[in-house]
């Protein structure tokens, strides 16, 4: 690890590789944390402390700063967990980055069908937590621009400007069971047909030299591809249980998480605190395991271990039987 005095943060020159970086008092670790861009995460916590009173209070009682550079976030999240199991940082627990992360919150019975919500207390079915509530808002307009999905008022009367403007097929007044398998159930299985008339106009209107539309309605196919590629991660995550070995070092995964690994026949246990989920909750997870599940995830993906990529795909396909099971 690089250490450094926190006055010398202004002059000091930090790498923007991956890594893990500490802030510690003059005793003990106060606070550990992995990122992707190690100057611009320590940095911005420094610029963000004056409108956070818990980063405030780390930052003021922070005496020395250190890191480590490695070659993958999984690598950084192996690290900090080894970190975490000797020095229990107090302000992991206190610093919340994860708390405005939001969920997709879907009502099968009544409109508003589909919504973007703060947590999974409600009787609804719940899909992420997802960090950006931005993009969920952008995907629900452009599913209902596109396939004139619903995108419904909080608050009646239904149906809605909407269907009166004809941008919306008036699904709160159709047959329930037409509503839920043509309107809510593509956020949930994605079907692999839904883009493909998109996808055909693209080309037609590029061929067409009509190129600024092409690429609007690229942007919109990307933007809904996007989704369907974290509907997966979400669909996989939540039954991941695997075990592979790589550089000699055996690791363990259980619920989507590194719960162990074994090193020069050392084994080190990392506990993980068991959440009873709901029936509804078969897509969602909570807030503070996404950075962690996502790591995992990724690594796994992008492993070209045909073992590996095998067992994903067999969990996939058993979350897809188990959701379809549970939801007809």
């Amino acid at each position: 690890m690089i250490k450094f005095n926190k006055t010398e943060m202004l002059k000091k020159k930090i790498p923007s590789g991956t890594g893990i970086f500490t802030l510690s008092d003059d005793n003990k670790i106060l606070y550990i944390n992995k990122t992707s861009n190690l100057d611009k995460s320590i940095r911005q916590l420094f610029e963000v402390a004056k409108d956070d009173k818990n980063i405030f209070q780390l930052v003021s009682q922070t005496a020395e700063i250190a890191f480590e550079e490695h070659i993958s976030l999984f690598a950084a999240l192996v690290h900090q967990k080894k970190l975490e199991n000797s020095v229990y940082p107090e302000f992991n627990s206190i610093i919340k980055p994860f708390e405005q992360y939001v969920y997709i919150a879907i009502n099968f019975n009544e409109p508003p069908y589909i919504r973007v919500a703060e947590d999974t207390q409600q009787n609804r079915f719940y899909i992420g937590p997802f960090k950006d509530r931005f993009f969920l808002f952008d995907l629900l307009d452009v599913m209902a621009e596109m396939f004139q999905y619903p995108l419904c008022p909080d608050e009646k009367p239904y149906p809605c400007e909407r269907y009166k403007n004809d941008k919306c097929l008036g699904w709160c007044i159709k047959e329930k069971n037409e509503t839920y398998k043509n309107a809510i159930l593509p956020y949930i299985i994605s079907p692999k047909e839904l883009l493909s008339f998109k996808q055909n106009e693209y080309e037609n209107l590029f061929n067409d030299l009509q190129f600024e539309k092409a690429e609007k309605l690229k942007t919109k196919i990307q933007l809904i591809k996007k989704y369907f590629e974290y509907l997966k991660f979400c669909k996989i995550t939540k039954s991941l249980n695997l075990e592979f070995n790589k550089n000699n070092i055996s690791y363990t995964i259980n619920d989507g998480r590194l719960s162990g690994l074994v090193e020069n026949s050392h084994k080190e246990d990392f506990p993980l605190i068991s959440v009873e989920y709901r029936e509804n909750e078969l897509l969602s997870f909570n807030k503070d395991q996404l950075a962690e599940r996502w790591i995992v995830y990724n690594y796994l993906v992008n492993s070209e271990d045909k073992i590996i990529l095998d067992s994903l795909n067999e969990f996939y396909k058993k979350s897809q039987l188990k959701i379809k099971s549970n939801l007809t």
